[in-house]
């Protein structure tokens, strides 16, 4: 091509750059360079999975082959912005111009990093497949030798799949007037009669819109929502303002990809309807999450919003309160919602207020704890499983004069599979029975995870409801918006190895195990990953406390002490002096040529070229476990400050750090859901590529999802199914029990239902249950037990004839003539009269034991 005509292409490519980031001519660019990475990322995947993993492409195929995709399209209109007009050239013209706009988007794709040259500039790879090819390699290595260091790979597979979003097309505005409309198409309840009568409903519209514009921080206009939350929004409120709504009828299960806003589907209607009834006192939603990080993580997020009505005044004095329940309140770190603020909040002694430790100013007055009344309480199932009969659930939620919840969200439902589906399908129905003896509004109970299989059947068992409305995106809502990639290790079996070393006279003894491999991969993970400012960071996971910890051990060893990624350091490249292997060939733009300036040490996978001088320093580790974060030093931290953090299934779900670009797997998962949700912790951004690297051991369920990889990456979804049977009647019956002091809960007042909840006063209780006049008591529990359980009349009889021998049996004497005492009387505490203490008891019961010799 004529040398004034490049000069002339050059001059207006630039010329798109000088744009605005929305421009069109860079729209088409990046949807080229996205077609062209997802051609040569193809290539090399096939390559890969065929053992080849010095794969390449040539440069040539790329140019003969792109114009038969979609890229045509892209191409013709490039070529037409840069002043080719391809109506009137001719076809070898056309196809130049072509391969100049192919070949500088490659070279920009190499200068990013996403791609690099192979050998010359001729044929290219990608960073995916580059950093197979490390793994593919690696040794186990703890010195300059590595001709004699074992390898710990067998083989590498890697999977490469499209990441999928819902579309966001619907403007904020339009949504909020679709939602409003809801009011039309139902008969509503006497309350929402009353909000729109006086103006409230049309105001709580308005107030929202404020709390999602300031949220965002964006013009309303610029604001959009998808298709599936702007339904699930429709249908959620539509059920809160009917007056036909039943909780036995339908219950709502929300399903989407990680990242895709199925939180803000169930937040919204609950802020909206909190904004409606804020002249209410009382509770107005549960949201109830499997984990006490969770918690956290959701309270931080809910802050915000209320941060910004609170604020504004417009709710008056009152504002909204949000209610923390679970055991572990008083370690709670938040960050200060305040814009531009970076302080944390605190709680000092016995301050009512979390202050802003930077900002005296940033008192936070409206988050509480259990002996407050809150509009929006964020608990665990355990924690709901107290209220239902403790003073603080009586006092605080179920004797108000008020509102009752009328949200109760399970999010992150997947976790509740097995006997803990169990407890919480249990949960529900005390649940429901509570909040329908005190009101007749229908609670609305909502589910909410990234996998769920046969979610219709789910949510009806877990919720005890005839049907279940899936809210979640249709096909033709996603949108394509980039890449993720999950890379397969299989390590090569344990084994000892005798290493005999030139100059050395006695040979030298090696253990190679996975846990070895596990650690030289997660240190060429961190070192040899594309980083993007931002998005830098690794999690990984392991099903092990003991395996946590020696890993955790091990890798801060050989990262912090011995600094063993120093050993592949591409010195030439970097201008450094720390891998005595490199021959110091010319190799600074791309990977040494091996036929004009070879490398032994990269063609054996003993230098890592992509290494850049940021890559060069040792990792931050951090290792959390049981709710505590540790850094190598094995000290306590509560700083941000890590590039790998080491975990188990605590961080699963809810993590959701916007940094982390990488994630691993030592070993099989547990489960195919809790997999899925791991690798959904990196690129929470939808224009994100995430990896994830799973090391598999020499287990046979290793080796079996190592040949049946799509098992974990393209899972079926009655892989996906949650198995739980709620009519488990080993779990009724203790809920059965629990439920006799939710009744309790309701019958008495304070002072006397204290002496059965906390004093443990069973004669009290069975007096209640058993002696009462008439049996008015007992058999209206009976029909309350048969119609909250759903269970027969004999079966509920016998779990109440039961009860009631167990605690006249902790009313007799342990031995008549050797302790006459109770068993309930040895074991009470009394926390009401501050009797005897917890240690007295345990010594007296031990006493006790050793006197009756063990007959107790």
């Amino acid at each position: 091509m004529d040398g004034d005509i490049l000069e002339d292409f050059h001059a207006s490519w630039a010329s798109f750059f000088r744009k605005n980031d929305e421009s069109q001519e860079k729209k088409d660019i990046q949807s080229l360079k996205y077609i062209l990475l997802k051609y040569v990322e193809d290539r090399n995947e096939r390559d890969i999975n065929r053992g080849n993993y010095d794969c390449y492409v040539p440069i040539c195929d790329i140019l003969h082959n792109i114009k038969g995709t979609d890229g045509s399209v892209r191409l013709t209109f490039l070529a037409n912005r840069c002043g080719f007009d391809s109506g009137s050239c001719n076809e070898k013209d056309l196809t130049e111009i072509y391969h100049v706009i192919i070949l500088q988007c490659l070279r920009e794709m190499v200068n990013d990093g996403i791609l690099l040259y192979v050998y010359d500039k001729q044929r290219v790879r990608s960073q995916i497949a580059e950093l197979v090819r490390y793994f593919s390699y690696l040794k186990q290595r703890f010195d300059d030798d590595y001709e004699s260091s074992p390898g710990l790979t067998q083989m590498v597979k890697l999977q490469t799949k499209s990441r999928k979003r819902p579309k966001r097309d619907i403007p904020l505005k339009d949504a909020l007037q679709t939602v409003f409309s809801v009011k039309d198409e139902v008969r509503l309840n006497e309350s929402i009669q009353g909000a729109i009568q006086d103006g409230t409903y049309k105001e709580a519209f308005k107030w929202l819109r404020l709390m999602i514009r300031s949220n965002f921080k964006n013009n309303p206009s610029d604001i959009y929502l998808s298709r599936f939350q702007v339904e699930g929004f429709r249908e959620i409120l539509k059920a809160a303002i009917s007056k036909d709504y039943s909780s036995d009828d339908l219950s709502y299960i929300i399903q989407s990809s990680t990242g895709s806003g199925k939180t803000e589907t169930f937040l919204f209607p609950i802020l909206l309807y909190t904004l409606l009834m804020s002249k209410k006192s009382g509770t107005k939603a549960l949201l109830l999450y499997p984990r006490i990080d969770l918690c956290n993580d959701q309270v931080q997020r809910l802050l915000r919003y209320v941060t910004i009505i609170n604020d504004s005044g417009l709710l008056g004095k009152k504002g909204i309160k949000i209610g923390i329940h679970h055991s572990r309140t008083e370690e709670l770190s938040l960050a200060c919602p305040y814009d531009g603020c970076t302080g944390k909040l605190i709680k000092q002694g016995d301050d009512r207020f979390f202050r802003c430790d930077h900002n005296t100013d940033h008192l936070i007055s409206y988050i509480v704890d259990k002996t407050k009344q809150a509009d929006i309480i964020i608990s665990t199932p355990d924690s709901i499983h107290r209220r239902l009969m403790d003073q603080y659930g009586k006092k605080n939620i179920w004797d108000v004069k008020g509102t009752f919840p009328k949200f109760i969200v399970f999010d992150e439902a997947h976790i509740y599979s097995n006997q803990s589906g169990m407890h919480v399908a249990n949960i529900v129905q005390r649940l429901r029975h509570k909040i329908r003896s005190k009101t007749s509004s229908e609670p609305i109970f909502i589910a909410s995870s990234a996998t769920v299989g046969a979610p219709e059947t789910f949510a009806c068992q877990l919720f005890s409801t005839d049907s279940a409305m899936i809210i979640r995106p249709r096909d033709v809502d996603l949108e394509e918006t980039g890449r993720e990639y999950v890379v397969f290790v299989k390590a090569t079996n344990p084994r000892k190895i005798l290493i005999q070393k030139p100059g050395e006279e006695k040979e030298r003894l090696t253990i190679a195990t996975n846990l070895s491999a596990m650690i030289q991969i997660a240190f060429c993970f961190y070192h040899t990953m594309l980083k993007m400012e931002g998005k830098d960071r690794i999690i990984g996971f392991v099903d092990s406390i003991d395996i946590i910890k020696r890993l955790g051990d091990k890798l801060c060893d050989a990262e912090r002490r011995r600094r063993l990624y120093q050993l592949r350091t591409p010195d030439q490249k970097l201008g450094t002096a720390l891998n005595r292997n490199c021959p110091h060939v010319a190799c600074e733009t791309l990977p040494p040529n091996p036929y004009t300036n070879r490398c032994r040490a990269y063609l054996d996978g003993e230098c890592w070229w992509t290494m850049n001088n940021h890559d060069a320093s040792p990792m931050d580790i951090q290792i959390h476990k049981s709710g505590n974060t540790c850094n190598c030093e094995n000290t306590e931290v509560e700083t941000d400050d890590w590039d790998i953090m080491i975990t188990t299934s605590s961080l699963e779900v809810g993590f959701d750090h916007p940094a982390i670009i990488g994630t691993f797997q030592y070993k099989a998962p547990m489960n195919i859901p809790g997999f899925v949700q791991r690798i959904g912790r990196g690129g929470r951004s939808p224009s994100d590529m995430p990896v994830s690297v799973v090391v598999l051991g020499s287990h046979p369920l290793d080796t079996f999802y190592f040949h049946h990889t799509s098992l974990l990456t393209n899972p079926g979804s009655d892989k996906l199914e949650i198995p739980i049977d709620p009519g488990n009647m080993y779990i009724k019956t203790m809920h059965v029990v629990s439920f006799i002091y939710d009744y309790i809960s309701n019958l008495y007042k304070d002072k006397l239902f204290r002496s059965h909840y906390y004093n443990l006063d069973v004669n009290e209780t069975l007096q209640a249950i058993k002696d009462d006049k008439d049996h008015i008591i007992r058999d209206h529990i009976i029909r309350e037990v048969i119609e909250t359980f759903q269970i027969s009349q004999t079966d509920a009889n016998q779990i109440l004839e039961s009860l009631c021998e167990y605690y006249q049996s902790l009313l007799e004497p342990i031995e008549p003539g050797l302790e006459d005492r109770s068993f309930i009387d040895l074991c009470r505490y009394d926390r009401e009269n501050q009797g005897r203490g917890i240690e007295e008891i345990k010594n007296d019961i031990l006493r006790t034991i050793v006197r009756l010799e063990g007959k107790i």
